[in-house]
């Protein structure tokens, strides 16, 4: 009896770590919607930032041709109730200036912006 609950167990957390992973691709394709639709004219990049022993991020970034920052989004956490949240502190901001260098979330900022200065160079 008991490695048939222990099985019942197991099978409960498979099902349970497949819905959250459907919940968490809606949430990120729904954003990556509405960050298109809403910049239309820019290069998008994603960035992400998984250390091994602390909270990952995932970064959203539009950026200009002159390497402006026209949208950023982040998203924060190790749960489901994690939401991307606009991060106001760098639009409007080049790249490389000392506001994006010095905060908090440069290192996905910065290969965010990495990858949509690859599509500036390709197009």
């Amino acid at each position: 009896m008991n490695g048939l609950l222990f099985v019942l167990f197991l099978i409960i957390i498979a099902v349970l770590r497949q819905i959250l992973g459907i919940i968490n691709s809606r949430v990120y394709t729904t954003e990556y919607r509405d960050i298109l639709q809403d910049n239309q004219n820019g290069f998008f990049g994603v960035g992400q930032y998984q250390p091994k022993f602390k909270i990952s991020e995932v970064c959203l970034v539009v950026i200009d041709s002159n390497n402006t920052i026209k949208d950023c989004r982040i998203i924060r956490g190790i749960s489901i109730f994690a939401r991307f949240h606009y991060y106001e502190d760098v639009i409007n901001q080049n790249v490389s200036s000392a506001k994006v260098l010095s905060s908090r979330h440069h290192r996905v900022i910065q290969e965010a912006a990495a990858n949509a200065q690859r599509q500036i160079i390709n197009s």
